[in-house]
């Protein structure tokens, strides 16, 4: 049984998925809706990740105190725990929309609207999970290409805006679902480390672990015959993000693209529609709100860089 005080989120974050429990009584922290509201600073980057093995490190720690039955420092232990977590946005948001699911059910000790403040709050700080619109990337010898990016719920969708001879335009080119448990390998359940980059690259891209998660990319045959999902990784690089077919060996590193080249690549279509010109006027104008601070001109170098330098992510 878990303890009544501690979410499901929660419980796991302090005992991991495979600890197994050893009772005991002393008062756990309290997650009522009083003074356990998520901080306005969250963990990025490198930093998180050094904050996630600290966790793991408390965790064995906590393991071994309970199993000898230090209660107190156990209980020390466990607020340490919550306390860093709680740092860690992947954690809070989760812990927020878990307790939004119950909300209802209990009122008197939830804020239904600071939890969607909270959910909200850490939602914004997971860099995956805020890449909605423009972006453009070499698809091999089909040149550079344009997708859209959109969510539904935690669901991230790329698609194409502009196609080539496999996988049209207006067709998904891959989804990822980031919601709890994304960092997990659909084939055979295991997460999926961060990728630590060698010092020459992790100067290059401002950061040495890059996380991954799990997702599916559409393959197809000339002329869009035999289309099908196959395994794929969302790769985090700092401000840009590539995606892996793996078992085909095929990476393509997404950049914001500048409005010159989104011209470029819409007057190159093979379709005139206006639909298709309102449509990628609305994707403009919403990439624009998104990334209004951005320099072009970093695409393009970066590109260049991650292209010219192969094994950059071994």
């Amino acid at each position: 049984q878990h303890h009544p005080e501690l979410t499901n989120v929660e419980y796991e974050a302090v005992y991991g998925d495979d600890t197994e429990e050893i009772p005991y009584d002393h008062q756990m922290l309290s997650t009522s809706a009083a003074g356990t509201s998520m901080p306005t600073k969250f963990a990025v980057g490198d930093e998180l990740h050094l904050l996630r093995k600290e966790v793991m490190e408390l965790r064995g720690q906590l393991e071994e105190s309970r199993s000898v039955g230090k209660k107190v420092q156990a209980l020390d232990l466990e607020h340490a725990i919550l306390r860093a977590q709680k740092r860690d946005p992947e954690f809070a948001y989760s812990m927020a929309l878990e307790r939004l699911r119950t909300a209802e059910d209990l009122p008197e000790i939830y804020d239904v609207d600071l939890l969607r403040k909270e959910a909200a709050e850490a939602r914004s700080a997971l860099p995956q999970l805020n890449l909605e619109g423009l972006w453009v990337g070499k698809y091999g010898d089909s040149g550079y290409e344009m997708i859209n990016v959109t969510y539904v719920g935690d669901v991230l969708y790329a698609y194409k805006i502009t196609g080539d001879g496999n996988v049209p335009k207006g067709e998904l080119s891959f989804k990822v679902d980031l919601g709890q448990g994304s960092a997990h390998n659909g084939k055979d359940n295991q997460v999926l480390e961060p990728i630590e980059l060698g010092e020459f690259a992790a100067k290059q891209w401002g950061a040495k672990f890059l996380n991954r998660f799990s997702g599916e990319g559409q393959v197809a045959s000339e002329g869009y015959r035999n289309a099908k999902y196959i395994e794929g990784q969302l790769i985090m690089v700092n401000d840009y993000f590539s995606f892996a077919w793996v078992p085909i060996g095929h990476q393509v590193f997404f950049g914001r693209p500048s409005a010159e080249l989104v011209l470029k690549l819409l007057r190159d279509s093979t379709s005139d529609l206006d639909k298709d010109r309102a449509f990628l006027t609305r994707c403009v104008e919403e990439t624009e709100m998104l990334e209004e601070e951005m320099e072009d001109s970093e695409v393009y170098m970066h590109q260049e860089k991650y292209y010219d330098q192969e094994g950059c992510f071994e």
